[in-house]
């Protein structure tokens, strides 16, 4: 299978909510908003047997130092940031043309360069 991760800039706020379980916080970032309605209305990505809309969130934090010609979302340059984030992973089939799915994942996000990781993944099956 296909693994892809994306890091997703969140409020500390959102951040918070998320970790106490309340689901009802997808809903209120917009970038991370984005990235679920992408993998939801898709038909490739999120697609592990017979289920569809498949991801998982992992919650920290990133630290960068933008460079002087970044254009950074957070932070300036020459000093460090650290940004509440939210990875959401998801799957699809090995082979399986993830390129549209990635195109609304990158214009949805707001960082000069996304973080999204596409990897390969051996499930565990039964």
């Amino acid at each position: 299978m296909q693994v892809v991760r994306v890091h997703c800039p969140v409020s500390g706020n959102v951040l918070a909510r998320l970790q106490a379980g309340e689901a009802a916080a997808l809903a209120d970032d917009p970038v991370l908003a984005g990235v679920v309605a992408v993998i939801r209305g898709s038909d490739v990505l999120g697609a592990i047997g017979p289920y569809r809309g498949v991801f998982e969130l992992g919650f920290g934090l990133e630290s960068f130092v933008p460079g002087v010609a970044a254009v950074p979302a957070a932070g300036q340059a020459g000093a460090a940031e650290v940004v509440p984030t939210v990875v959401v992973k998801s799957y699809a089939a090995e082979g399986a043309d993830i390129d549209a799915a990635l195109a609304a994942i990158v214009a949805v996000h707001p960082w000069e360069v996304p973080v999204v990781e596409v990897g390969v993944v051996e499930l565990v099956g039964r």
